[in-house]
């Protein structure tokens, strides 16, 4: 829930603090966002300055601004106002703000300004009244709500773009070195290489190994495609072993059985955020001198034992695909690495193997990631930790809420392995009626999601590997039984509390 504050609610704020007070008090509670936009309140500061009492009206205004999100309108929002058919100027701008942002209406004292334009205004009263009495009722829960960020966002997005868009290097360049030092830092990694896609991350990380033709690759059936399908591109053969139940990660016990002399390395996923078994890992890696790769497309933020995915194996595979907890604005992706001479060698890898440039000791690919996307990723790390917070607070509450529904014997909630689980992903498990569960919450607005519904040993391009149904039971019962629920940071407690309903009422 969103809310665009018409300049007129402002300027009574500024007058008298109080008339504003509640609706802040309510939308903290419940979760609903308030937004301005820039444009009124800096018109709104300069007629202040000619009252009377300007200095109290200022510190109000300014209590009233520490306490909502500032938004600004490009340059063709803005020419897009002058030729609004109403004839007020800042009517225009609440009706432009609303719609490019998508909010939910506009929080105006004069609601009369809107009646012949299709934004949805009430009064600061009708939204306190409708918060505190239906809780901000919703008939729709997307599984996510990518664009619910970018109002928060968008400021610091658009500045990294400008600085792109002005340096003309859209290729490689000072955005993307200054966007691999920030995610190495937060990694607390050395060194890392932005590449095109999670899916090249991979690959790359591969290559640097020397996997190819020949070699094994031992990792998970349950998992994207892309971790599977990165071994296969190179030639090599993946291994796969069987998941932790409870995890949903690679099981380490069932590793070591698995190892040949082929085995050139293991590649674990840390799935859905939550690290897998990485000591265990890398002490079988060690006495069998085998590389790392994790696979850690959906974990950026995520710990094991306090230190973060990305900084436990050889290399740290990442994925900036925008419905990633950290996503760019299309493909994008990054290796971390602590090793100087691995980082080199990525280097080179990333640009056809040229060192120096049109010269060509071994052949690479164009894994180069574009600056653009560099900017957008380094312009929303910084409100990283905050999403995750965000996210492992509406997990708990989940949890919470499924329990106290009396659920527990028909759904298992997730366990946290691990107290650094990020959430790319709340994922129950359904034993019985999953799919007659994921059409019901269908039906009702809750949208859900099955990641992932056939393991890899059993996809018809892998039939050659020999694999049959049976061979991973773990892998297979969670293929039939999970579901993912919304849990994006911007799922408010409403939504939660409407999607847990709807689970209940499937057993009514």
């Amino acid at each position: 829930m969103q809310y665009i504050i018409h300049v007129d609610v402002l300027s009574k704020a500024a007058r008298d603090f109080s008339t504003i007070e509640p609706l802040f008090e309510i939308c903290q509670e419940k979760g609903a966002s308030l937004w301005a936009t820039a444009f009124h309140a800096g018109a709104l500061l300069a007629s202040i300055q000619q009252r009377e009492d300007a200095e109290l009206q200022k510190a109000n205004l300014n209590r009233a601004l520490e306490q909502l999100n500032l938004l600004n309108l490009t340059v063709h929002e803005m020419s897009q106002c002058m030729v609004h058919p109403s004839n007020n100027i800042n009517t225009r701008v609440s009706i432009t703000a609303n719609q490019a942002y998508n909010l939910d209406g506009i929080v105006a004292v004069n609601v009369g300004l809107f009646k012949n334009c299709p934004a949805q205004a009430c009064t600061v009263q009708t939204l306190v009244e409708t918060l505190t009495v239906v809780g901000g009722r919703t008939k729709h829960v997307p599984l996510l709500n990518i664009g619910a960020s970018y109002p928060e966002t968008l400021s610091d997005i658009e500045n990294e773009m400008a600085d792109v868009i002005r340096s003309g290097h859209f290729i490689l360049g000072g955005k993307v070195k200054e966007m691999e030092s920030q995610v190495a830092s937060y990694c607390e990694t050395p060194h890392a290489v932005g590449v095109s896609s999670g899916t090249d991350a991979l690959i790359i990380s591969l290559m640097a190994a020397g996997v190819g033709p020949g070699d094994e690759v031992i990792t998970t059936p349950f998992t994207f495609f892309a971790t599977v399908g990165a071994i296969a591109r190179l030639g090599a053969t993946p291994v796969f072993v069987d998941i932790e139940p409870n995890s949903f990660n690679i099981d380490p016990a069932l590793i070591e059985e698995r190892i040949t002399p082929k085995t050139k390395a293991i590649l674990p996923v840390h799935l859905y955020g939550q690290c897998a078994n990485m000591d265990a890992i890398n002490k079988l890696a060690s006495a069998h001198k085998l590389t790392v790769i994790e696979d850690a497309a959906q974990a950026i933020g995520s710990k094991y034992q306090n230190r973060p995915a990305g900084s436990l194996g050889d290399y740290g595979c990442f994925s900036f695909f925008p419905t990633k907890n950290l996503g760019g604005f299309g493909d994008g992706g990054l290796v971390t690495v602590k090793d100087e001479a691995l980082y080199k060698q990525l280097s080179i890898l990333r640009v056809h193997g040229a060192e120096p440039k049109y010269y060509h000791q071994v052949v690479g690919g164009n894994f180069r990631i574009d600056a653009i996307q560099a900017a957008v990723v380094s312009a929303k790390l910084k409100y990283l930790d905050g999403w995750i917070r965000r996210r492992q607070e509406n997990a708990a509450r989940y949890t919470s809420m499924i329990r106290k529904a009396g659920l527990s014997e028909r759904i298992d909630t997730p366990a946290c392995v691990e107290p650094g689980h990020s959430y790319n992903q709340y994922v129950v498990r359904i034993p019985k009626d999953r799919d007659a569960m994921r059409t019901f919450l269908g039906e009702r607005g809750v949208a859900s999601e099955i990641y992932y519904p056939v393991p890899l040993h059993l996809q018809e391009c892998f039939a050659s590997l020999g694999y049959k149904k049976g061979d991973f039971p773990h892998a297979e019962d969670a293929a039939d039984q999970v579901l993912a629920l919304p849990i994006s940071h911007e799922v408010t407690e409403q939504q939660q509390t409407h999607v847990v309903n709807m689970l209940k009422a499937f057993y009514q």
